[in-house]
């Protein structure tokens, strides 16, 4: 029996923002071709690494082109995915790999690591024949935009809770139409033959500090697969889902607590 699922990220959007048409569309369009594959059966890996492909694609998301852009005003991506039996492969810090989840993936199968970052992931991702880019490719207006006022008023913040550091009314609702949309984008899936996968990809939080590494690149915090339980794709504020240890939390009390997935998560 086939399962799929996938997000766009966690926040609330801007105040005035009510037009959530693009966000759903893509969603939905992105969802239906997993599903279908899933149908023609296509591995769960497979499927999960080609919806967050499609989604660091889409600019309405916090991931590849379109996501946050630190305090420096360049883009850092983070990446992860896994599959059922462990395998996992994970980059952080992307900047001109097009794909990070594609690069992931190369971890996963194509080195001896679960993880690379910086200079050296870049680096693998030449070795590895991926397309390389300019750090500029993933920039887009809104973030920019969104970088400026988060500087201006000195915080660090999800991708798009603009009103977390907007105090006046009049300026929520002036920069409303700069909102950029959804956050983190991830997929889980389980295929025709039982088996489960899992795939992150992420820019992190707006005007963080550069080097700053969240959650999604991290097997069992907020990247996790396991046959045996669930695969699952967090969204949200990083260090949080890395301080609980939420992916291996939740897996443990579905395998030793036998709680269902409502009761593991809400207790992790």
């Amino acid at each position: 029996m086939i399962r799929l699922a996938i997000h766009g990220g966690a926040g609330d959007l801007a105040l005035g923002t009510t037009d959530l048409t693009p966000h759903h569309s893509a969603l939905q369009a992105i969802a239906a071709r997993g599903y279908q594959a899933l149908r023609e059966g296509a591995p769960a890996l497979d499927v999960v690494e080609q919806l967050v492909v499609e989604l660091e694609e889409c600019p309405l998301f916090n991931a590849g082109v379109g996501a946050v852009l630190s305090r420096d005003g360049m883009p850092e991506l983070d990446a992860a995915i896994m599959d059922g039996q462990r395998r996992c492969g994970a980059v952080a810090g992307v900047t001109r790999t097009r794909n990070p989840i594609r690069l992931a993936r190369g971890v996963m199968e194509r080195s001896p690591h679960v993880m690379f970052i910086g200079a050296g992931a870049e680096a693998l991702g030449r070795e590895l024949g991926l397309e390389q880019v300019d750090p500029t490719f993933f920039i887009t207006e809104e973030r920019f935009h969104q970088l400026k006022i988060a500087q201006e008023k000195g915080v660090i913040v999800l991708d798009h809770d603009d009103d977390e550091f907007i105090d006046d009314e009049s300026e929520r609702a002036a920069n409303a139409a700069a909102d950029p949309g959804f956050g983190t984008v991830g997929a889980v899936a389980m295929d025709d033959q039982g088996q489960l996968a899992a795939a992150t990809s992420t820019g992190g939080l707006t005007n963080k500090h550069p080097g700053r590494v969240g959650d999604t690149p991290i097997p069992g915090a907020g990247t996790f697969a396991d046959n045996e339980s669930l695969a699952l794709s967090c969204t949200g504020t990083g260090e949080s889902f890395i301080r609980a240890m939420f992916g291996q939390r939740v897996h443990g009390r579905m395998c030793w607590s036998g709680l269902d997935l409502q009761q593991a998560c809400d207790e992790a």
